[in-house]
């Protein structure tokens, strides 16, 4: 009950927090420092100079964003982050000595502290929630009850605060006490607003079971959307041998690679060899422009998540141009296959196929 009547109050606060507010950034350097600081809020980035250690901040903001300050002294500087957009944010900034150990022996060196002397509402909200979390699971030994318990309070806490980022935030930090159902069920209910944060695909990313690549081993079928909105998935394509290819429009080793990709579709498309390719990209019209910029006429999808795309997710992609060369089963032969090794492995199979 007590836990339900913190999360009440400050749901009543909360209403209303993807209005566009007023924010406000201020703090003071106690250790001496004159110049240039940034505040890097979302996709935003603003600065100010500092006088007499004093700085501040003002703008608007809508859902809140993760946000943090930092300068350049020699090296760049980066401070706690925040969340900013629903609240003044006051800052304390001062140098602390610390110690460290190296092959010579200890050393020491000077690092910025931060302290928050207010925060906004999500910070606060997460901070709550939080420390009811460690408290109500501070004595609990067993991880299966230790996870049950958690996944009680984030319930509790999505519930009252139903699409605000202070609940996402919370939820993101404790996946691991839900399963890869539980979270797909959750992140349906969320709003688009929060689906379009890093937050938010961060927890599209986890609703995702992965997939390893084996060669021998047929691979699962998945769709995403084509350029015009109309669903193709990989299982619509068998009969040909398919490249899975992965790539994006900002890639730039990716679009270096494409001429050769080009050139292999073109010499083996009329044999029954096709390519689909699955963009990292996170805005339409760059995909789109580099799609004909690059003359790429094959079948392009995505689900324009960036780096959180969900084909990408599946099969653990961590780095692009990637690709994954199936047969007309569905069967993977290779992998990586790039510059020459996609046209000597693409001439090895063609010749067999009557």
């Amino acid at each position: 009950m007590k836990r339900s009547l913190v999360f009440s109050f400050f749901f009543c606060l909360a209403l209303g927090v993807f209005a566009q507010k007023t924010y406000l950034v201020t703090g003071n350097f106690k250790c001496p420092y004159d110049g240039l600081l940034y505040l890097v809020h979302g996709d935003e980035k603003d600065s100010t100079i500092v006088k007499n250690g004093a700085f501040s901040f003002k703008g608007k903001a809508g859902l809140p964003a993760f946000s943090y300050v930092y300068f350049k002294n020699k090296t760049t500087v980066t401070l706690d982050p925040f969340y900013l957009g629903d609240g003044d944010v006051v800052i304390e900034l001062d140098t602390v000595t610390k110690s460290g150990l190296r092959k010579s022996g200890k050393f020491s060196y000077i690092s910025m502290q931060t302290k928050f002397l207010k925060k906004g509402l999500t910070d606060k909200l997460i901070d709550s929630v939080s420390s009811i979390i460690s408290e109500r699971t501070k004595t609990v030994v067993d991880q299966v009850a230790k996870n049950s318990e958690i996944k009680k309070i984030v319930l509790d806490f999505l519930t009252s605060q139903a699409n605000t980022m202070a609940s996402t935030v919370i939820l993101k930090r404790n996946l691991v006490s839900f399963t890869h159902a539980e979270l797909k069920q959750i992140y349906q209910s969320l709003s688009a607003e929060i689906k379009d944060t890093s937050e938010g695909k961060d927890i599209l990313g986890a609703t995702i079971k992965l997939v390893r690549i084996v060669l021998g081993e047929k691979i699962p079928d998945f769709a995403q959307n084509d350029i015009k909105g109309e669903k193709i998935s990989i299982q619509s394509l068998r009969g040909k041998y398919i490249l899975i290819d992965f790539w994006a429009s900002w890639c730039i080793p990716c679009r270096k690679e494409n001429p050769v990709v080009v050139a292999a579709y073109q010499k083996f498309k009329d044999k029954g060899f096709e390519i689909l390719s699955v963009s990292l990209d996170d805005k339409k019209q760059n995909w789109l422009k580099a799609i004909k910029d690059d003359k790429l006429s094959w079948l392009h999808v995505s689900d324009l998540n960036g780096w959180n795309n969900e084909v990408a997710k599946m099969f653990s992609i961590r780095s692009i141009p990637d690709n994954i060369l199936i047969d007309k089963e569905g069967v993977i032969l290779a992998r990586g296959l790039t510059g020459v090794t996609l046209e000597e492995k693409l001439n090895e199979i063609f010749p067999k196929v009557k």
